[in-house]
């Protein structure tokens, strides 16, 4: 009897993108490497982030915002306002 494994493809969820840093980052002209440099953030974290893949800390959204010189809110995709008036 042979167990069939599923594709790596449908194990995987879909991830949703939720920050704009590697946007923000070409807007700026800075590299991820140079991003290492001014915060201390470890590269394979940026890396991640930056992918999408994985998602920064409050703290650590702070400190990449702090020294961009950006809103924090503008690393963040905006989501929509479906309050009522």
């Amino acid at each position: 009897m042979t167990i069939k494994k599923k594709s790596t493809a449908k194990r995987i969820k879909h991830r949703r993108k939720i920050n704009r840093l590697k946007i923000v980052l070409v807007e700026l002209g800075i590299t991820q490497k140079k991003l290492v440099e001014l915060t201390g953030i470890g590269r394979n974290s940026i890396q991640l982030y930056c992918s999408n893949k994985g998602q920064p800390t409050l703290d650590n959204l702070l400190t990449i915002a702090l020294k961009l010189g950006v809103n924090i809110q503008d690393l963040l995709i905006p989501t929509p306002d479906t309050r009522k008036n």
